[in-house]
């Protein structure tokens, strides 16, 4: 059972940190059971808490949903700036990406699993991840590119790379298990050599991994806590309600009386 603990100092950053674990734990379930298989009860009992306290964090199941996505691609994010800090050619720039990612998204056993199919969202909240998703395959196109520029990869057609490599890198949630035979950066270092060596020219000169910074949503506050309020602080849209007139009632007309049908038989 997750533990509330945490270094925050203020109520909004703490309520916000609940915010957080709440969606991380029902990715759990939600990865182990399914999304449309797992109910708000079901989140509310693993993480001891009532389902009327989970509604002062969430809203309803699309909510969390998205808040996975939004995860999924803040860590994206965050590998691709770790990768650019790091420098070097273009190739171990897009290794140590995708390391980071895969080693963050899989190794807290965390919102891999309900990320992997944008289709379950609601409309505007499909459009708003994919527009977002777009926006990082670009910043994979340009990584190729640079790569090819700088010779540290051959020549391909970088879309259909990005393709097969980010299908390969999602498709670790239908199989990977923290309980399993390989530690996560075990499998990050396998996937990684399938994946890139075939591209390299120079596959003997790749540069080593550096040291993978810690998780980021544990280590310092990224864009997600500051995003979105948790569900009891936003205000709700006052609704107008026309007031009601009293209008008099018709005065009921009682019934003639009627006679009664004669049956031939006498009294």
């Amino acid at each position: 059972m997750p533990r509330w603990e945490n270094g925050f100092q203020t109520s909004e950053e703490i309520q916000r940190y609940k915010r957080y674990a709440v969606i991380r734990e029902a990715a759990r379930i939600m990865s182990r059971r399914g999304f449309h298989n797992t109910s708000l009860d079901e989140v509310a009992k693993v993480l001891g808490i009532s389902k009327g306290t989970l509604y002062n964090y969430v809203t309803d199941k699309q909510e969390i949903l998205f808040e996975c996505h939004n995860i999924a691609l803040d860590l994206g994010d965050y590998a691709a700036h770790v990768a650019r800090t790091a420098g070097g050619r273009g190739i171990d720039k897009l290794r140590l990406l995708l390391r980071c990612y895969i080693i963050w998204m899989y190794g807290q056993d965390g919102v891999a699993g309900v990320t992997f199919d944008v289709n379950a969202l609601r409309p505007d909240d499909r459009a708003a991840v994919v527009k977002r998703r777009d926006a990082m395959e670009a910043n994979l196109l340009a990584l190729l590119k640079e790569s090819t520029d700088d010779g540290s990869i051959r020549p391909c057609d970088a879309r259909i790379a990005v393709y097969a490599i980010m299908t390969a890198v999602n498709g670790i949630s239908t199989w990977f298990s923290v309980d399993g035979r390989l530690t996560i950066e075990a499998v990050a270092d396998q996937m990684l050599d399938l994946l890139t060596l075939s591209l390299a020219t120079e596959p003997d000169k790749l540069a080593p991994y550096p040291p993978i910074p810690p998780y980021p949503m544990l280590a310092t506050p990224m864009g997600f806590f500051n995003r979105s309020a948790p569900a009891a602080a936003r205000a709700d849209k006052p609704v107008e309600r026309k007031a009601r007139t009293s209008t008099p009632r018709a005065k009921a007309i009682p019934a003639p009386k009627r006679k009664a049908r004669s049956t031939g038989a006498k009294a």
